[in-house]
């Protein structure tokens, strides 16, 4: 995508952000000046400062979207977290100027005049509440509890099925289902969740059948918020084709050859970050009680330099979370001070 001129950027797809944002590096490397200053409150519970600018053009493919504001935001601390360079995202004015296809399967997005969208696929229909999110009315079951109504946020910019926060929560007396003690991370760093099932989540007329689910238990960042009870993110959207229609106040869930796939989950019981300028060092940020990689005696600040013999150098931080969301045993090479130490993690199978 160009931002400002012809220098192109790889951006993030996100219908949470509510105006789109440019990284500190991107902003400089188009002579982006700030006018104005903001704080922004994301997932983690950490509040962030960030600047603003102003008349932001982007164009993507033949088309270009004028922004009146974005964000300049600190994207390292994420950046390590998800182990790759942001460069930018790309926000809800998008998605309120045009009609926005994505098919994941086939990794195409496409864009549309309003006016000119007729929609006549198999897909199924679901209402949205526009403001500051996208909100959709969803249905929870869990066993042996009465089916529980929710507003769920889209939010493409997360890789989490499903997301509670804290206050429906309480609400619902769940703040300790079972599953395991972990942490998920976004803008503002990272913050305390329980990693567990639903059994159904409902919308519409679809049924996904037991979704991995994050329970919030923060205290303070944007799933502590009672202004909506949560998210579904790309682990959900990416089994269909959307149809983000904001103009009509609609998507259209397309259910795609993924819909039927199995939920996966990282089990190891490792929390990851990537380190040094490169991102390529791998360091063990936590590791879960009760898990694996606790019974295989990893500590927290040890550094992984092999996985299977592989070097982690080719693996990246993202190739070794995908390898641990397979079940089996896992040979691994760390350095623990001037140690170089072997340990096997056995990890185990779908969260129950």
């Amino acid at each position: 995508m160009a931002v400002n001129g012809p220098q192109t950027f790889e951006m993030v797809l996100d219908t949470g952000a509510a105006i789109s944002g440019l990284s500190e590096a991107t902003a400089n490397a188009i002579h982006l000046r700030a006018a104005g200053k903001a704080e922004l409150i994301g997932n983690g519970e950490s509040h962030l400062k960030i600047a603003l600018a102003k008349d932001v053009t982007f164009r993507l493919g033949g088309v270009e979207l004028q922004d009146k504001s974005v964000a300049i935001v600190p994207y390292a601390d994420l950046e390590e977290h998800e182990g790759r360079r942001i460069a930018g995202v790309l926000g809800v004015p998008l998605f309120r100027r045009y009609v926005v296809v994505i098919d994941y399967h086939a990794k195409m997005l496409s864009l549309y005049e309003p006016r000119d969208f007729v929609y006549r696929g198999p897909g199924k229909r679901v209402p949205l509440r526009l403001g500051g999110a996208a909100l959709l009315n969803a249905v929870i079951e869990l066993p042996g509890r009465d089916p529980m109504t929710c507003n769920l946020a889209v939010d493409l910019g997360t890789y989490s099925a499903l997301r509670l926060y804290r206050p429906f929560l309480e609400k619902h007396h769940l703040v300790d289902p079972p599953g395991i003690d972990s942490f998920g991370f976004g803008l503002g760093g990272e913050f305390p969740e329980r990693l567990g099932r639903v059994s159904t989540l409902r919308i519409g007329s679809l049924s996904l059948k037991d979704p991995i689910t994050s329970f919030s238990t923060a205290r303070s960042g944007a799933t502590s918020t009672s202004s909506y009870d949560g998210t579904i993110g790309g682990e959900v959207l990416r089994r269909f084709k959307v149809i983000l229609d904001y103009p009509r106040q609609q998507m259209i869930l397309e259910p795609s050859s993924d819909f039927s796939e199995p939920w996966a989950a990282d089990t190891s019981g490792l929390i990851l970050r990537a380190g040094g300028a490169d991102l390529q060092t791998i360091l063990v940020l936590h590791v879960l009680k009760n898990t694996p990689a606790a019974a295989a005696g990893v500590k927290e600040g040890d550094v992984i330099l092999t996985v299977d013999h592989q070097e982690t150098l080719d693996l990246s931080l993202v190739g070794i979370r995908r390898l641990f969301t397979n079940p089996g045993k896992y040979h691994l090479q760390v350095r623990r001070g001037q140690q170089v130490l072997e340990v096997d993690i056995m990890t185990i199978g779908p969260l129950n």
